[in-house]
């Protein structure tokens, strides 16, 4: 199982990196509002990154994003 350090080191998209960075930041003891103004992130991105990491590891912080279908 991936560790939260190697999802980080593993370069993935920017906004999979912050939720990442988000939670790592939580997990070392700053606040949310730290965090918000390091990352430049709401409040509420790092509570619900914090939530999907807690429920589903480190693949809650994927994004599920598969693009739109094709339209011809």
């Amino acid at each position: 199982m991936e560790t939260l350090e190697q999802f980080i080191q593993s370069n993935p998209h920017t906004l999979e990196l912050k939720r990442a960075l988000a939670v790592q930041l939580s997990q070392s003891g700053h606040s949310y509002r730290e965090i918000r103004d390091i990352l430049q992130v709401s409040v509420g991105f790092v509570t619900a990154s914090r939530q999907r990491y807690e429920s589903s590891g480190v693949a809650g912080l994927r994004s599920n994003y598969w693009g739109t279908k094709g339209y011809l």
